[in-house]
């Protein structure tokens, strides 16, 4: 498998290279993890467990040879789009759906175990991935298009779906996928929302922090998960649902 390199492809290449070195400054603090296992050991050295994926797959020239490549620095879940259209799909703003590569694309990267992230897809797009999928997938970042009618959101026949092929869907921060008031009290309807159409075992959070220019309000950085999950406590959730949906859920599916 080639190397990505030059153009779009720096975007991947030059952070990565920076992240590896931090990452290898700060290694009594913080490790890569690959999968569920491997996070779930950092945890247990008391180490943060980074994971990586890629959103976007221009990155690697939308070119399946090089998800071998990918794979070995440690990736464990790709988007295939950002926000435009590229060799492998549309993105949710668009009405193509996935091209022949794409599907080339997908097989390959199950293959190997990358998990394919559909936040980001176009619906025909989704569905035709569902037609072919091997593995579960996951939104990573999406809330509910019933709730909020942005095509960033998924629609209750796309919750179901995700969900019953074992699937995994991430509560997003972001206020304009959220309508509404965007505070603690409208990420609660959509979790709720997504709990009653997709099971406990298939809601887990997205947060899209690094991707947001606001944020739900009570939300100001990572720290105020905490704050978050107090909430949903009080609220009557028990704490093993509030462990399922805060990390054993989305590590279950990385396994």
């Amino acid at each position: 498998a080639g190397r990505p390199g030059g153009g779009t492809e720096r975007l991947l290449t030059e952070p990565l290279a920076l992240l590896c070195r931090e990452v290898e400054k700060n290694r009594s603090r913080i490790g890569f993890a690959a999968n569920g296992a491997e996070a779930l050991r950092l945890t247990e050295q008391g180490r943060i467990a980074a994971l990586l994926s890629v959103e976007g797959c221009e990155v690697i020239g939308c070119d399946p040879g090089r998800l071998e490549w990918l794979r070995e620095q440690g990736f464990c879940m790709l988007t295939l789009t950002w926000n435009a259209d590229n060799a492998l799909a549309g993105w949710h703003g668009s009405a193509l759906g996935l091209t022949p590569r794409g599907r080339d694309f997908v097989r390959e990267a199950q293959r190997l175990g990358l998990r394919i992230d559909v936040s980001h897809l176009s619906e025909t797009a989704f569905w035709q991935l569902m037609d072919c999928t091997q593995a579960p997938i996951l939104a990573s970042h999406s809330n509910s298009r019933a709730l909020c009618g942005c095509t960033r959101n998924l629609t209750d026949d796309q919750l179901r779906a995700l969900s019953q092929a074992g699937g995994t869907v991430g509560l997003n921060l972001y206020p304009p996928f959220l309508g509404g008031k965007a505070d603690f009290d409208t990420l609660r309807a959509h979790l709720e929302h997504m709990l009653t159409l997709c099971g406990e075992d298939h809601v887990a959070l997205g947060g899209d922090l690094d991707g947001c220019d606001e944020l739900a309000r009570g939300f100001t950085d990572v720290s105020s998960w905490a704050s978050f999950y107090a909430y949903l406590q009080a609220a009557g959730y028990p704490a093993d649902l509030l462990d399922r949906i805060f990390f054993r859920n989305l590590l279950q599916l990385l396994q």
